[in-house]
């Protein structure tokens, strides 16, 4: 349970880190190069913090949110699509995922 608790609170860190490095560029589209250049400092920071490598970080953040493009990204910052669970008490936004209506987190 602990190892799951180190994993949830390095997600949470990441995501608060990549996060704040979207609100800079949330306003335009941005490409899947202009995403790898804005976020590799942080995925690498990340990578020697927790082991897991920057080029999955980055792979997974394109993938999860059209380079940082999409609705739930620009509405909430939130990379990763971490959703709330029942224990979330701060800010979020509602977005259909696997059913519609579900709550994620919002940075």
């Amino acid at each position: 349970m602990t190892m799951n608790k180190n994993i949830h609170m390095k997600k949470i860190i990441f995501v608060l880190v990549f996060g704040t490095l979207t609100m800079s560029v949330r306003a335009q589209t941005i490409t899947v190069q202009e995403y790898i250049d804005t976020y590799k400092a942080v995925a690498i920071s990340e990578m020697k913090r927790s082991g897991i490598p920057a080029s999955i970080t980055i792979a997974q953040g394109i993938l999860e949110t059209a380079n940082g493009n999409s609705d739930l990204v620009r509405r909430s910052n939130n990379h990763f699509g971490i959703k709330c669970k029942n224990t979330w008490t701060g800010s979020s936004v509602f977005h259909d995922d696997d059913e519609a209506g579900e709550c994620f987190r919002k940075y």
